[in-house]
């Protein structure tokens, strides 16, 4: 049995009560508390432990409680051991199938390291490529060079006055050929011009044999053709003859047809007068219809014209009437408007007396407002007046004032304008006083300017006879290269029957300018060392006041 001392419970509501007690009875099976209605001596051990205070466990529950709360670290050392041991068992197997040639991961690596063999020969095949390239790019970029310099040298104006002679040479070359294929020309035209002509004389010796057979076969044409007409003639003759006889023939019939047709006349004549008769008695019938027609309508006329007269009759009467009423209509109102014009009189007569009345009250009222406005006139001229007098006196006033301050105003102007002029004076002598020193700086400068400028010419008189030097190597490879050039071409053309003279000529004034270019160089590097020779536009050592007029200076420098 082992003892474990318990935390004193605290005082909890009843809920907490019941949950404790349900709890104590699902734990009775394990634990067992001590009863609390024992005493105080009853419930302490000798070593003074209150009973109360303390539970027993057995082992078998302590073992669970230890279980239970070392069970999340149990379960993850076990998995950590499974994981390892997983690990190991999975190296193991890959150091064992490794070295099997039938396994995939083994065929796998095979493939990659042929794959990396081909990539280091790809690799290194590619490099090969390369350097290739780059050799047959400089190879191709040195013909690009020199074919450039080759073109740019062909550019300059003494290989263009060299082309211009070999083409010349070109020219002159061709024109031998062209005269030489003219000369060829002009033999085969004489040699075609005879054989033409020969072809010619025969065709003519043909034609003339044409046409005397065309002659003779013309003349056996014209005796066949008589033949012919005389026959013609005589079927004519034969044919106007039957002609004839069919024409009696046919006038026969035709005074038969008439005959014929002048019988047939005489009857449609015949018929037309009987017709004529039936056309004149049903007209005289017609007529008498018409007749009795007409003087039924008549009738019927003499009735309508009766009736019409009967209501003209009638419409007269009321037209009598209406006038009678409209009469008495207008008798009527002319008695209402002679009512109204009395009326309208007697109104007249009481307003003409009302107006009279008026006409004094409103004279009277004109009266009165006029000696009112008249009176308020006044009023206004004295207020005017009085106000004007004012305004004059205020006038005044602040005329005087202004005077007073404007007198103010230029006293303090003229002190002010004083003072001004007396700080521009000093200023002007301040300012002279410095300008007399940046003259003299200005001065010291210019002098330094002068010597650097002499320097400069020194050195420029240096670079220029270098360049000199360098022209005339530059001029001596250039006549070289020039004299190899032609010479090739000259000798090329001449091995090709070309004729010359014009490149050679070409040739020897270039070299004569060459030689000229010479002997001016050498000109040139001696001139400076000659005795008592002068270049153009040197100068002699010239004074102080000399050079400071050349320089622009009018003033003089005054000495330290």
């Amino acid at each position: 049995m082992v003892i474990k001392t318990l935390p004193i419970p605290t005082t909890k509501s009843n809920g907490n009560n019941q949950l404790g007690s349900k709890k104590q009875l699902s734990l009775s099976q394990s634990v067992s508390c001590l009863p609390d209605d024992r005493s105080e001596q009853q419930h302490r051990l000798p070593d003074a432990a209150d009973l109360r205070r303390m539970c027993i466990i057995t082992k078998s529950d302590l073992n669970r409680i230890y279980d239970n709360l070392e069970r999340r670290q149990r379960d993850k050392d076990a998995v950590r051991q499974e994981l390892e041991r997983k690990k190991e068992m999975t190296e193991r197997s890959a150091q064992i199938t490794k070295q099997w040639p039938n396994t995939i991961i083994g065929a796998r690596e095979r493939k990659l390291e042929l794959k990396k063999i081909r990539d280091q020969e790809e690799e290194e095949r590619k490099k090969v490529l390369d350097l290739e390239e780059e050799k047959l790019a400089a190879e191709r970029r040195r013909e690009q060079i020199e074919k450039a310099k080759q073109l740019q040298y062909y550019e300059t104006d003494r290989v263009r006055k060299f082309h211009t002679s070999l083409l010349l040479t070109e020219v002159l070359k061709e024109r031998d050929l062209q005269i030489e294929m003219k000369n060829r020309i002009e033999q085969m035209r004489q040699a075609d011009e005879n054989d033409e002509r020969q072809r010619f004389q025969e065709a003519q010796n043909e034609f003339y044999k044409a046409e005397q057979e065309k002659i003779e076969k013309k003349s056996k044409d014209r005796a066949n053709l008589a033949k012919y007409h005389l026959a013609q003639a005589n079927q004519r003759k034969s044919q106007y003859v039957q002609e004839k006889q069919k024409d009696q023939q046919e006038g026969d019939e035709y005074r038969r047809l008439a005959e014929q047709h002048a019988l047939e006349q005489l009857e449609l004549e015949h018929f037309k007068k009987l017709t004529q008769k039936d056309v004149k008695n049903m007209y005289d019938k017609v007529l008498d219809d018409k007749q009795k027609v007409k003087q039924m309508e008549q009738q019927m006329d003499e009735e309508e014209d009766e009736e019409l007269r009967v209501y003209a009759e009638a419409k007269k009467k009321i037209a009598r009437l209406r006038r009678e009423k409209e009469l008495q209509a207008n008798q009527e109102k002319q008695d209402a408007r002679d009512h109204m014009i009395g009326y309208l009189g007697s109104l007249q007569k009481r307003a003409e007396a009302d107006n009279d009345t008026q006409i004094f009250r409103a004279r009277a009222q004109k009266e009165a407002k006029d000696l009112r406005e008249e009176q308020e006139k006044l009023e206004k001229q004295q207020k005017m007046q009085e106000s004007i007098a004012k305004h004059r006196h205020e006038t005044m006033k602040r005329r005087e004032t202004d005077r007073e301050i404007e007198e103010r105003e230029d006293a303090e102007m003229r002190r002010k304008k004083a003072e001004s002029d007396r700080l521009y004076l000093l200023y002007q002598q301040e300012k002279e006083k410095q300008r007399m020193q940046d003259a003299q700086a200005i001065s010291e400068y210019h002098l330094k300017q002068a010597q650097e400028r002499k320097d400069r010419q020194c050195d420029l008189k240096a670079s220029e006879m270098d360049e000199v030097q360098l022209d005339r190597h530059m001029t001596e490879v250039e006549k070289q290269q020039y004299q190899d050039y032609t010479g090739r071409v000259i000798s090329y053309m001449e091995e090709n029957g070309r004729n010359t003279y014009p490149m050679k000529r070409t040739v020897t004034e270039e070299i004569k300018r060459f030689d000229q270019l010479n002997h001016a160089y050498k000109k040139t590097e001696t001139s400076p060392n000659g005795n008592g020779e002068k270049k153009p536009g040197s100068q002699d050592k010239k004074s102080l006041d000399e050079t400071k007029k050349h320089l622009g200076f009018q003033w003089d420098i005054p000495n330290k």
